[in-house]
């Protein structure tokens, strides 16, 4: 659901989207979620929480990911190391990442 609205692939930003939505609905009441379950619009509500996690310069996901992201200097730019060499080391020494 979050691919096809945001257009993108699922990205590593995208999948800390996806985590946001699920704190978010773990968060929320109980009750309302079954509500929502019950009369078909659990499908609307999801949505309407990756739109608005998505959109918005205020949102969670935007002040924790999407700013951080801004603000952080990648590893290339630091030690002058190629996307070729950041690519081995990936593939090396963190083998889970990929799975």
């Amino acid at each position: 659901m979050v691919e096809s609205i945001c257009h993108h692939s699922l990205t590593p930003d995208l999948k800390d989207l996806c985590q946001m939505v699920y704190l978010i609905l773990l968060e929320y009441d109980e009750d309302k979620i079954i509500d929502l379950w019950e009369n078909n619009e659990i499908n609307f509500f999801l949505a309407r929480i990756i739109l608005n996690q998505y959109r918005s310069t205020r949102s969670p996901f935007h002040t924790l990911f999407r700013k951080f992201q801004e603000r952080s200097v990648g590893i290339s730019v630091v030690w002058d190391i190629s996307e070729a060499d950041i690519e081995s080391i990936r593939r090396n020494f963190i083998p889970w990442r990929d799975k």
